[in-house]
């Protein structure tokens, strides 16, 4: 069995433990090599060991995680650290879990249960064993999407042979093929994702997205008019006619008058 060196970053002993415990019977391929509970000796130490995973927590004791994310990528910049991959360990913090969705980027949320923990460390070890190196990019957007406002958060897409980063506001609307959803965009081609609609619909819901029939997302600042014939269609900025459903209608009618 090929095992995966980690080290857990953590403020509080009592969950150093329990982490090492469920890690030690659920992931028996993870060798915890290294422990820390805050932002300068974590990063001493991960400098040192250069773990192959950093199960990170965001509230350390001498600042977050994020921060020491960050200054984690410089060292990565500057040749001091190859790559690694970040699984966040967090209590329910919404802003955040949704920074992680946006981002791609794996998290466990407290109290952590093995199933969540399995498909975490399967997700790394598959990365590494496809020789994908995804960490940059989607710390990068990770980062960017705790600074920025709204209008400038970008989102990781998984297509079948890599990742691929967009701005949530070049998005123009989502479509339904099954398991499956296709991404259209002002200028880039249209991309096909291993996720369905509704995973989309609920992390884009606050950013001007609303579902409008089964099988269509759209992104209202492309509306270009509502056609009234049949049951209703709105057309978006590329002439592509979505239909609406009937229990929409009132609501897209209503969005529009207020635009």
């Amino acid at each position: 069995m090929t095992t995966l060196a980690a080290v857990i970053i953590e403020d509080e002993k009592r969950n150093i433990t329990f982490l090492k415990e469920i890690i030690s019977n659920a992931c028996p391929e993870i060798r915890i090599v290294g422990e820390a509970g805050g932002v300068e000796s974590a990063r001493d130490i991960i400098l040192k060991l250069k773990p192959e995973i950093i199960f990170l927590d965001i509230q350390l004791n001498d600042g977050n995680g994020f921060h020491l994310l960050q200054l984690l990528e410089e060292d990565k910049k500057q040749g001091n650290l190859t790559g690694f991959h970040v699984v966040f360990t967090t209590a329910s913090d919404q802003h955040a879990v949704q920074a992680f969705r946006f981002s791609a980027v794996d998290y466990l949320l407290k109290p952590i249960i093995s199933s969540e923990l399995k498909e975490a460390v399967k997700r790394v070890t598959q990365l590494k064993a496809a020789n994908k190196s995804e960490g940059v990019n989607q710390h990068e957007v990770l980062i960017n999407n705790l600074l920025k406002v709204d209008t400038e958060k970008k989102i990781c897409l998984a297509t079948f042979d890599e990742l691929k980063i967009y701005s949530i506001s070049d998005i123009t609307r989502c479509e339904s093929q099954h398991n499956y959803t296709t991404f259209y965009f002002i200028q880039d081609k249209p991309i096909l994702i291993s996720k369905t609609i509704k995973d989309y619909e609920e992390l884009l819901k606050d950013f001007g997205f609303i579902r409008v029939h089964q099988s269509h997302l759209i992104n209202i600042k492309y509306i270009k008019a509502f056609i009234k014939r049949e049951g209703g269609f709105v057309r978006m900025i590329d002439d592509v006619e979505v239909p609406v459903s009937r229990r929409k209608k009132e609501e897209v009618l209503e969005i529009l008058n207020k635009m």
